[in-house]
């Protein structure tokens, strides 16, 4: 089954996977996973604006909140204080799995 992306992307659902990840359910069928590592060098914000680089503390990359705004967004408070708010398309931009990156002949899981 080929996946689209959907120009507004909506959550069926949302939870962590251990302590490194967040998993997240597509209504389209997709299923993504966002090492915590990714999501915060990828924070929006305007202090991050989606490039921090170098080296991350160990506080920085641990959730203390994880929250679903409605289907608009995503909330993630992290140890260390900062706050991201992701929207639906740039939490589904950042999904760097076989078949949105490209490569769908190399999938990790087979379908």
């Amino acid at each position: 089954m080929a996946l689209i992306k959907s120009k507004t992307p909506k959550i069926r659902g949302l939870h962590e996977v251990g302590r490194y990840a967040v998993g997240v359910q597509w209504v389209d069928g997709h299923d993504s996973i966002f090492p915590l590592d990714n999501l915060r060098r990828g924070c929006p914000c305007d202090a991050c604006k989606g490039n921090v680089n170098g080296e991350v503390p160990p506080a920085s990359v641990r959730m203390r909140q994880l929250s679903r705004l409605g289907e608009a967004a995503v909330f993630i408070g992290w140890v260390d204080g900062h706050e991201t708010i992701y929207t639906m398309p740039q939490l589904r931009n950042l999904c760097r799995c076989a078949y949105c990156v490209g490569e769908p002949e190399r999938p990790i899981t087979g379908d």
